[in-house]
């Protein structure tokens, strides 16, 4: 009852962005209706636990609002993998932990990120059984746009492969508003007060043109400037002392610090949800970062008008992607005298990561180019969740394609339209040299690149 109070205190001024009520009965109502839609005991047995759980070895980064719940089905339909713990009763639970965003309680520390993952023993019986290697993958997608997530990650995941998912950056702000609009009315009907939490700076503003002078204005690029600094120590994705090697208790990077802390402001990210629209759609910038940690070798790009239900050349560079990380960890792990680091060190080498087809037979990486679109789904039936979540989706809100070609007709007034035209251009323009740094094929471009 404590943690779970806790935690619905906690979530409340930084998730939901409210104010606690000065009622006390007010209070009490909330707390109860939060209460009921998360997971303390899972929350504590987790954090007990830790020690004996393990790191995932796959990333969905997001942006938000850009394919990652059609990828996270698709890696879900052709991969042996498992998602992460989702501390809240979500449609989308086991896609998102919702960790390196700083949802427990603001906790980022690398150490304590495997509590949102299964334990060594469930993954060695799996894979002892199956005799084929189970892949662990965190699909947050918040992760792109909040700045110390590469590093974190870096630090606790050194050999990781990133998916990185992207869209026409005007469609993708208006999605965004949309689905945050609607979680704003959720809060309002759990009872929560309509102010905001003292910390945040004019939020949530009022419509969508004041969203966007909100995410250019002075206070907002020093909040993201500021939080480029937050997470490590030494600016390379490690605390100091760190070798690059999954942190524990011996190491000296592994007590928690304020560094392991973030700040009231930057949860989940600097200033709320709504305030860094274009924050978000700076994909080149927000892909440079992992790039500059991880390595142009370890990311895939995924633009969200490829999804159109056939995999095509993405299993296949998500395979090529695993192996070869799988094959880093395992050299580093050598290197190191057999101490697991990172991605890839399940404790038994040697084993395929496997690929299926839409009616789960076992199938090459090479051949789910060739089958037809209607043989491999992105939701492998209708009991699927992800299957429920994309039927059941608000009239309102149109699937990514559909709104990407509706563009933002009578959503922008004509000065707000202006500036994000000379905005985007100039994301676009670095964005291409990202596309060609992480070598993205040219056949799979979106159009919104080659004419933007």
């Amino acid at each position: 009852v404590v943690s779970g109070v806790l935690f619905a205190r906690f979530i409340q001024r930084h998730v939901f962005n409210r104010a606690l009520s000065p009622s006390i009965s007010r209070r009490v109502y909330t707390y109860y209706q939060l209460v009921l839609v998360i997971h303390p005991l899972q929350i504590l047995w987790r954090f007990l636990t830790v020690w004996c759980r393990c790191y995932p070895d796959l990333y969905i980064v997001g942006e938000t609002r850009c394919g990652t719940t059609s990828v996270s089905a698709m890696i879900e339909k052709h991969l042996d993998v498992k998602g992460p713990f989702t501390p809240f009763v979500h449609p989308l639970a086991g896609k998102e932990s919702f960790y390196l965003v700083g949802h427990y309680w603001g906790l980022i520390h690398p150490y304590f990120y495997r509590m949102c993952f299964p334990t060594y023993l469930e993954k060695w019986c799996y894979e002892a059984y199956y005799q084929r290697r189970m892949l662990v993958y965190d699909g947050c997608a918040q992760y792109l746009n909040s700045a110390w997530c590469a590093s974190q990650i870096r630090a606790a995941t050194p050999h990781a492969v990133i998916i990185a998912c992207i869209r026409k950056p005007t469609s993708q702000n208006i999605s965004w508003w949309r689905f945050e609009d609607n979680a704003q009315k959720w809060g309002d009907a759990l009872g929560m007060p309509s102010r905001s939490a003292s910390f945040r700076v004019n939020y949530p503003p009022k419509d969508i043109d004041a969203a966007i002078e909100l995410s250019e204005s002075k206070e907002m690029q020093d909040l993201f400037r500021r939080a480029e600094r937050l997470g490590t120590h030494d600016g390379k994705g490690r605390k100091k002392g760190d070798d690059g090697g999954k942190p524990g208790p011996s190491d000296a990077a592994s007590s928690p610090s304020s560094s392991s802390f973030l700040p009231s402001w930057a949860i989940p990210t600097p200033n709320g949800q709504l305030a860094g629209l274009t924050h978000m759609t700076n994909y080149g910038k927000n892909i440079r970062r992992y790039i500059d940690h991880l390595g142009a070798e370890r990311i895939i790009i995924s633009p969200v008008s490829r999804l159109d239900g056939n995999p095509k050349g993405l299993m296949a560079r998500i395979k090529a992607k695993l192996t070869s990380a799988s094959a880093a960890a395992a050299a580093a792990a050598t290197a190191g005298g057999g101490r697991k680091g990172g991605s890839g060190a399940s404790g038994r080498t040697g084993l395929a990561t496997r690929f299926y087809d839409g009616g789960g037979r076992e199938v090459e990486a090479e051949r789910l180019n060739a089958l037809p679109a209607s043989s491999t789904p992105v939701q492998s039936n209708d009991t699927d969740k992800k299957s429920r979540v994309m039927s059941s989706r608000p009239t309102g809100l149109k699937k990514p394609e559909e709104a990407d070609v509706e563009g933002a007709a009578g959503v922008f007034s004509r000065s707000t339209a202006l500036k994000l035209h000379r905005i985007h251009a100039e994301q676009i323009k670095e964005l291409e040299s990202v596309l060609k740094c992480v070598k993205h094929p040219v056949n799979e471009m979106p159009a919104w690149i080659k004419q933007p």
